[in-house]
This record gives C-alpha cells, structure tokens and sequence, in this order.
C-alpha cells in the first residue's frame, strides 16, 4: 500500500511517499520509504507543498498512491490551510481515503521512535501559551491548549529526567529544561508517524474516509470562550 504524505503546517516542508506492508501479520520489516524530503523554509513551506508532492511522485513514478495522510495542526493558519486543503483536493480528485493526524501527537510520535523516552511536546501557540502533549510509546495524553504554569503542573523534571525528552516549536516554554531539542534541528521523520497509525491506514475506506473526513485544527479553543465575553 503506497501512502502519501505531508506536513507545511509549520516552518518546515515534510512530503514523504512510504510503502505499508498490508498484510495482518507483523512485518514492519517490510515498510519502504520510497520518497522523502524534510526541509526547514520558514514561510515558504505552504506555497512549496504541491510542487514538492509533484516531484516526489515523478522521483518514485506512482501516478496515483492509494492513500493520503496529512497533519492536521495546530500550527500556522496559512500552513494548515494549505496543507488540508491539498489533502482534500488530491483524494477528491483520486477517489482515495485521506486520514488526518494532531501535529503535537505525529511529533511526539515520530521523536520517541529516536529516543525510546517519554516525550513531552509544546507547538509555541503564541499569547504565552503552547499546544502540548506527550508520548510514552503506547499512550498520547491529548493535545491541549496550556500556560506555562499549566504545563509545569504535569511534567515532573525531578522525576526519572533520563527517561523523558522535551521538544518545542518556536518559543520554549519556561518550565522545559535548557537541554530541551528544538524542531528545525532535526526535523520528524514519516514512517514512525505512518506505523504508528498502520493499523487504520491499511483499513481505510474511501467511502468512510473521503476528502470530506479531513478537518483543519486551527482555531483555539481560548479564543471562543474569549469572543463570549
């Protein structure tokens, strides 16, 4: 199974083509990066992503893949936009599942595979606030909309700190120690992400998981109770 997939909702363009071995036994073995390009371009990102996705089908010819996985935010608005946007269009125009993924939780994901260490992720949502969430190889707490104090609150730094890894996009969050990574540095892989969620993408339907099924995570929900008042 060919799949098809990208990430511009941040400062970097990530479009990768991956092989899934669909078959019900384990054979993790047998996935195959056919195609992939990561590359840190603030505000170039968006307006790149279909022109990178073109070359990456010429480079591998596959003139139709047989799914499309993308993230979904939180992140840039115009990122996120363009990035689901693409994702709706191109399985509209295929007739083929598309599957959408939290960015903080593909992050959180895609890090761990490289560290083996709980991962605690924050996306710099900006008003002093970050889109956090964290990742212990089989468990994802959920992205949530947090200040600084509110993160501190959960993560322990005194607690087995050589078990856990700290990762941030933009600004990093106060709590979070100095060694924390930052992403640009080293940029998330794919196929960690796309194993993580083979079990449904080898599953996928396009009568279940049409174009239509992609929803955009781009509106806080701080900023509804804000409009309230």
């Amino acid at each position: 199974m060919k799949v098809l997939f990208f990430d511009a909702t941040q400062e970097w363009l990530h479009v990768a083509i991956n092989e899934l071995n669909n078959q019900n036994r384990d054979t993790s073995i047998l996935d195959t990066v056919l195609f992939e390009k990561s590359e840190y371009c603030p505000k170039e990102s968006s307006f790149r992503l279909v022109s990178e996705i073109q070359k990456a089908l010429k480079i591998t010819e596959i003139k139709k893949p047989d799914a499309v996985v993308c993230l979904l935010g939180p992140g840039s608005f115009t990122g996120i936009r363009i990035t689901v946007a693409t994702a709706r269009n191109l399985s509209q125009l295929w007739k083929i599942p598309s599957y959408g993924i939290d960015s903080v939780e593909a992050y959180a994901v895609s890090y761990f595979s490289e560290s083996r260490a709980r991962i605690h992720l924050a996306i710099d949502g900006k008003q002093n606030k970050f889109y956090y969430g964290s990742f212990d190889g089989t468990n994802y707490s959920g992205s949530r909309d947090l200040e600084n104090p509110d993160i501190k609150k959960i993560i322990n730094l005194d607690q087995q700190i050589n078990k856990q890894e700290f990762v941030f996009v933009g600004q990093k969050p106060e709590c979070f120690p100095e060694i924390s990574l930052k992403i640009g540095e080293t940029l998330p892989k794919s196929m960690p992400i796309l194993r993580y969620l083979k079990e449904k993408i080898i599953k996928l339907d396009y009568d279940q998981f049409d174009y239509l099924h992609l929803i955009p995570n781009y509106i806080r929900g701080s900023y509804v109770e804000t409009n309230k008042k």
